[in-house]
This record gives structure tokens, sequence and C-alpha cells, in this order.
């Protein structure tokens, strides 16, 4: 994760994920560092757990790290997708990364761009209203 560690950025996460431990990382096929978080929601927008796979490609933190959602399937039409792969899990656009990401952020900026992206999909499925704008 080109200039920081799996220590550092787990640090950031339990800001976010207090349980989450050094265990909870591993390598991709692809030789990125991923790991696996789970977002509760709650409130009147609440839709469920939501499982997530946060990927930090070769280049991080040039580039932000990538969010899959594996559980829940996200529904068809959903805003702010890069679309699924071969196991149905759906990757999100919870920023773009070119305006919205800097290399002095850390896994719980993304942590929290994530949490927003989950909040908008509840709020979506909940009444009918995405609420960001379209980048």
């Amino acid at each position: 994760m080109y200039d920081r560690t799996v220590e550092q950025e787990l640090h950031e996460l339990q800001g976010v994920f207090p349980g989450l431990t050094r265990d909870d990382f591993y390598r991709l096929e692809n030789g990125n560092i991923c790991v696996k978080v789970k977002y509760v929601t709650t409130g009147s927008f609440a839709c469920g757990t939501f499982h997530v796979l946060i990927e930090f490609p070769h280049n991080y933190p040039t580039a932000p790290p990538r969010a899959w959602i594996t559980k829940p399937r996200i529904a068809a039409k959903t805003h702010h997708v890069y679309g699924t792969d071969e196991y149905g899990h759906t990757e999100i656009c919870y920023l773009r990364p070119q305006k919205d990401w800097h290399f002095s952020f850390t896994a719980y900026d993304a942590a929290l761009m994530i949490q927003t992206w989950i909040w908008a999909y509840c709020r979506w499925r909940k009444v009918g209203v995405w609420a960001w704008e379209e980048a």
C-alpha cells in the first residue's frame, strides 16, 4: 500500500470499526490488500447490514480505495455504481477520484465516504430520492 502500512490503515479504520484487527486484512489475487467491514444502518432510512470489501490499489494512497458491496445485492439501476464483478458484488462510486480524493486522506476518510453512499442508497430505496447530485 504505497508508503502506508496495514497497521497505519488498521489504526485509522478502528475509528469507524473498533473491533477490526490485523487479521481482517488479506491480499487479493491481483496483489492488492483489502479488508472486509460491516456497516449496520440505523434510523428512519435503515435498510440492513452492508458487507463491504475495501480494496487498496497498488498505487494507494495516490489512488483511492475501491469499495465493493458484497451483501446485500444492490438494486438494479442504482446511482453511483461502476458495475458488478463475476460474483455479483457491486463496486460503488463513493467519490469522484480526480476531485474528491487527496493522497493525504486515509482509510478512515474513505470509510466515512462509503458510509455516506450507503446512507444515500438506503434513503433512495425508502423514498425514491438519491441525495447526491450526479458528478
